[in-house]
């Protein structure tokens, strides 16, 4: 905890203040829209968030905790007469393990585990509200019936979401459904002694018959390590001195009134400036000034930076890392597509970008991507998702690869906050799929992949440290809107977080 309050001030606040105001469960699985879709499906629990089950057809633990297990936590055998009656399901043993914390409660998990055909109940969405779903919760104080604060099904038919439709189903097919509520509501009835889970049944196949099981929802994405890693920047306060480290490569911090001047090669950008403050984006500095990008209405390209390694050393590296800060302004919103980040690169002008597929003899490239801006009914509502944009010698299509950084939840981004960015790359030993990749938000791993092939040939090196910001795709930004960044670093070892001021 000591190594916390030596971080820069405004970067601890924003943390503690913008990047905690997510929403409290990121691990929720997601109900969609109507519009924009992007709830749970067959593939994701969240696909805004392109959060994939670890199983298609969706993720379950069942009353012995056993991962895809068969032992339902509750059972309702109905028959061919169910339609217009609710079924009912005893499911206090579960949600006593929500309540005293022995599992986080992530929602009801149901499906049809004995029978055949398939049964449609009422969602949240339904014209009658008297028979949309219900959890009924008895204690020692009192009762109260609790409305469903998500709900959806999964169709194994489609790689769309179901959420935003009247109705949930449970099938052979196979359909699973899915029933969240918000515990909270049940504070004031005391211990619990009973909890029953009720759902009505609008429609059923003529054949329908069977049992239904009760099991619980268990998705995620979370990982142990808590605390951020720290590395050679910890022995620069503020990283004054970081440029004289010896694995320090180069250091850019945007203060000099002609930054671009050493090391830098400046490509075509709409707008770049150097600033401390900026009242309208609602910008705070992270120490002195910072570089300022404008993605402009109309336009594709706020950023175009290149350090070349060969430029500074004698030859181009195998394996190097890049750490930046970033902060996404308050006009940043994407809407319509995402784009590229900053990143490594090899194409040598010849492949690895641009649709120009690389074939492992003549480029690559590893630059960072950003995703369409999460929707507010999200479980990550209004966060912004970056990752990785890879041309490598396995592509199959001719345009790259994308990797959202996902572990940890770690790559989805607040707006009107500072964070570290920091990857690694290093090339893969020809003949062999040993190439890595890594990413890091704030010290903290956030993505991981150790088995690819970035080349064919070893004449394929590490050309440049890439500083591109890119909207689409083809489609360009739809307003204006700004990037800031400060502080970078690249180096021969892992940088991490600097320390203090």
């Amino acid at each position: 905890m000591l190594r916390y309050r030596s971080l820069p001030l405004e970067w601890l606040l924003c943390c503690l203040l913008c990047c905690g105001s997510a929403a409290a469960a990121p691990n929720d699985w997601a109900e969609g829209t109507t519009e924009k879709g992007g709830g749970a499906t067959r593939d994701y629990y969240n696909a805004a968030a392109q959060l994939e089950w670890k199983n298609k057809m969706g993720d379950w633990r069942d009353a012995r905790n056993t991962e895809q297990g068969g032992e339902a936590y509750a059972v309702a055998v109905v028959g061919k007469g169910q339609k217009d009656k609710f079924v009912e399901w005893d499911v206090t043993s579960l949600v006593k393990e929500w309540q005293n914390g022995t599992y986080p409660s992530q929602g009801f998990f149901l499906r049809l585990v004995k029978g055949k055909g398939a049964f449609d109940f009422a969602s949240r969405e339904s014209a009658n509200a008297d028979q949309r779903p219900q959890l009924v919760l008895t204690g020692d104080k009192g009762h109260v019936t609790l409305a469903a604060q998500a709900d959806t099904f999964l169709e194994g038919g489609t790689h769309k979401s179901m959420g935003h439709l009247d109705y949930v189903r449970l099938s052979t097919r196979p359909n699973h459904a899915l029933v969240r509520f918000d515990l909270g509501g049940a504070k004031d009835i005391g211990n619990l002694r009973k909890a029953v889970l009720r759902l009505f049944c609008v429609k059923q196949t003529s054949d329908a018959e069977g049992t239904l099981g009760v099991f619980r929802c268990r998705q995620d994405h979370e990982v142990a390590d808590k605390e951020p890693i720290f590395g050679l920047a910890a022995k620069y306060p503020g990283d004054k001195g970081i440029d004289k480290d010896p694995d320090v490569v180069f250091f850019s911090d945007f203060e000099p009134d002609r930054w671009d001047a050493v090391g830098w090669t400046v490509g075509p950008s709409y707008e770049l400036k150097t600033i401390a403050a900026d009242a309208e984006r609602k910008f705070e500095p992270l120490q002195g000034k910072a570089l300022s990008a404008m993605l402009a209405k109309g336009e594709s390209t706020a950023l175009n930076l290149m350090f070349k390694f060969k430029n500074k050393l004698d030859a181009e590296p195998e394996e190097m890392y890049f750490r930046y800060y970033l902060r996404f302004g308050d006009d940043w919103n994407q809407t319509v597509q995402g784009g590229k980040m900053p990143g490594f690169s090899g194409t040598y002008n010849k492949a690895g970008w641009g649709g120009r597929k690389a074939h492992g003899d003549d480029g690559w490239s590893a630059r960072g991507a950003y995703a369409l801006t999460i929707p507010a009914d999200n479980p990550l509502g209004g966060r912004h998702p970056i990752g990785n944009y890879v041309y490598h010698a396995d592509m199959t299509d001719n345009y790259g690869d994308i990797w959202l950084w996902t572990r940890g939840y770690r790559g989805f981004l607040e707006k009107n906050c500072w964070y570290c960015i920091e990857q690694q790359v290093k090339l893969n030993t020809p003949g062999k799929k040993d190439g890595e990749l890594r990413g890091w938000v704030d010290g903290r791993l956030a993505f991981e992949k150790a088995d690819l092939r970035f080349r064919t040939v070893d004449k394929l090196k590490i050309e440049q440290v890439w500083m591109n910001i890119y909207h689409g795709g083809t489609l360009k930004s739809p307003y204006d809107q700004h990037v800031f960044i400060d502080n970078v670093v690249v180096a021969r070892k892992y940088i991490g977080p600097m320390m203090g001021r």
